[in-house]
């Protein structure tokens, strides 16, 4: 007669792995569950002082706090007034904006155009391509002031008026003595 031999130890371990399996597949699925209360309270003796002592200074604060925000709502004011200040460009600043980045651009561009031609104007003149790498070098110092002027002008950079005219003038005159050839600035 042949008997039926089961290995527990392989057979548990197997069991062991389908019900692990069947239970992380049944988890995706919704489960019930029921929350009871039992009337059962635990206190933490210990930290009981702990917890008076944060109540109270949560009080004392909650007070500072409230007479606090009464005072700075009284004086919103004069907070947000300077940066509104620092946001604001005059109209006859903003309009001359285009001349001046014409003056930058353009204006002064020429004269470097005439002053390094590419092409021989006379028959006493020659043309140099040297002339195209100094024209370059020019171009690059007018568009990093160019830039600048236009960042002075945006409304976004907090700067008081009167900085902005400063530092203005101070790019002017780079590129006058860019333009010039004054090496000292």
């Amino acid at each position: 007669m042949n008997m039926i031999f089961i290995n527990f130890k392989s057979f548990g371990v197997k069991v062991f792995f389908s019900i692990s399996l069947l239970l992380s597949i049944f988890s995706k699925a919704q489960l019930i569950t029921i929350n009871v209360t039992l009337p059962w309270t635990a206190n933490d003796l210990l930290s009981r002082e702990l917890y008076k002592d944060m109540v109270s200074a949560h009080r004392k604060l909650e007070g500072y706090a409230t007479a606090k925000t009464s005072i700075v709502a009284r004086t919103k004011d004069v907070y947000l007034e300077p940066n509104k200040e620092l946001t604001r460009i005059s109209f006859n600043l903003a309009s001359k904006k285009d001349d001046v980045l014409k003056f930058v651009s353009e204006t002064s561009y020429d004269y470097i155009k005439d002053k390094y031609p590419i092409v021989a104007t006379s028959p006493l003149s020659r043309g140099k391509v040297s002339n195209v790498v100094v024209r370059k070098r020019f171009s690059k110092k007018f568009d990093s002031e160019k830039e600048n002027i236009t960042n002075y002008l945006d409304a976004a950079n907090f700067i008081p008026e009167a900085e902005r005219l400063r530092l203005i003038q101070q790019a002017l005159d780079k590129v006058i003595r860019v333009t010039l050839e004054d090496e000292t600035y």
